[in-house]
């Protein structure tokens, strides 16, 4: 038995953020955003300073799921940070001075630093209590050219960086949003399917991240057609991720190339850059459960097309997705 999209649509309602919930969240993000606003029009330091900030990730791309235990909601707040022409040679410099730019701004607040065995900041994170939100820090560095570009350091740590378009990479996911009517639906239904799998990178640990599916729906999207039957979207990205010839995904906008060898099991371009490998998180042991679960969930879910009766249907959609699906609407 086929479902529909209003019935999919059903099952979304019940994993995204409520609109009813988002209030308590916005209210401390738009609290943040004033903070900023002043702290950044009234700083009269002359050397290195915070010029702008933007808001992105998943609650800026409305992608957001609703919080678990294990997955709380979480923030991307992108810091530019302009005022020294080396300071992308000198990323403790760059986290010490953001650190104490927070505490300027939260003086009450434990500003988290993840710091590796020598020392060197691998995350800047701040948890708001009550909700819960947690702000990922990411502070970038303007360049010149290209136009709109930033050098930004390897969220996570591990000492690298590279150039991206924190501007362009929104305008990308705001298109592809605007092409297709279920690309947001057809993406959180495989970030669920992701977190139930519990195939999500965690701390250290490698994983398939939210950006790499939203890279692979766009990728289908731009290559194979505009998809906006939801059950058809998630479908062909089982199938897809499933293949064992699948291919390296490169945008045309973008630039520069991919690189000739690479140290991970796929690669999946930044949509602004085809230098940078956005699956840098996977490593073979998890791409290959991935693999798995994926081929598990287009064999589950071509079976529950085979399927007569809602109620056996309903069970396959289950068996991917978890206990959780329901195609009803919530009261």
């Amino acid at each position: 038995m086929k479902l529909t999209n209003l019935q999919l649509e059903n099952f979304i309602g019940r994993i995204k953020l409520k609109e009813a919930n988002m209030k308590k969240y916005r209210d401390q993000v738009d609290n943040l955003k004033i903070k900023l606003e002043t702290k950044i029009k009234d700083d009269e330091r002359t050397g290195v300073k915070v010029t702008k900030f933007l808001i992105a990730g998943s609650w800026k791309k409305r992608t957001i799921l609703r919080p678990t235990g294990e997955n709380p909601i979480d923030i991307d707040l992108i810091l530019f940070v302009e005022g020294d022409e080396n300071l992308h040679k000198d990323l403790r410099k760059l986290h010490d001075f953001i650190v104490e730019y927070l505490e300027e701004i939260y003086p009450s607040k434990d500003i988290a630093r993840d710091v590796d065995a020598e020392e060197n900041t691998k995350s800047i994170k701040i948890t708001f209590s009550g909700t819960g939100l947690q702000l990922d820090i990411v502070p970038v560095v303007p360049l010149k050219n290209p136009v709109e570009y930033v050098w930004q350091p390897q969220k996570g740590g591990g000492g690298k960086q590279y150039i991206t378009s924190i501007s362009k990479q929104l305008d990308f996911a705001k298109q592809r949003k605007e092409n297709n009517s279920s690309f947001t639906s057809i993406v959180r239904a495989i970030k669920w399917w992701k977190n139930y799998k519990e195939l999500n990178p965690v701390d250290d640990e490698p994983g398939l991240s939210s950006f790499v599916i939203e890279l692979i729906v766009s990728h289908l999207d731009l290559n194979e057609g505009i998809e906006n039957d939801i059950e058809s979207g998630i479908i062909r990205f089982f199938r897809f991720v499933s293949d064992p010839n699948f291919p390296i995904i490169k945008f045309k906008d973008a630039i520069k190339t991919v690189p000739a060898t690479f140290d991970t099991p796929i690669y999946v371009a930044d949509p602004t850059n085809n230098d940078n490998n956005a699956a840098k998180k996977l490593d073979s042991t998890i791409w290959e459960e991935v693999i798995k679960e994926a081929n598990d969930a287009f064999d589950s879910l071509f079976i529950a097309q085979s399927k007569i009766g809602e109620g056996d249907t309903i069970e396959e959609w289950k068996h991917v997705f978890g206990p959780k699906f329901n195609i009803t609407k919530e009261d």
